[in-house]
């Protein structure tokens, strides 16, 4: 794997974590009513920045589990 490969395969896995962000903030604008009582819109926003670092964290952690497993042949 090159090293622009890996920039690549590091982008991709920052967007998908960047998108699960979205995501999870858009369910604040669709159905603010269910959080009535529970959460404001900022904290709200502000724990779907902390969920996506740790599922950005995660997502590279099995890229690398992976990658180590393909390293010591287990899928030869």
């Amino acid at each position: 794997m090159s090293i622009a490969d890996i920039n690549e395969m590091e982008n991709l896995l920052d967007e998908t974590a960047d998108c699960f962000a979205d995501m999870m903030k858009q369910v604040y604008d669709e159905v603010p009513e269910a959080f009535e009582g529970r959460t404001s819109q900022m904290d709200w926003i502000a724990a779907c920045g902390a969920a996506s670092d740790d599922l950005r964290e995660e997502l590279n952690k099995l890229f690398e589990k992976y990658e180590m497993m393909l390293h010591d042949g287990q899928y030869n």
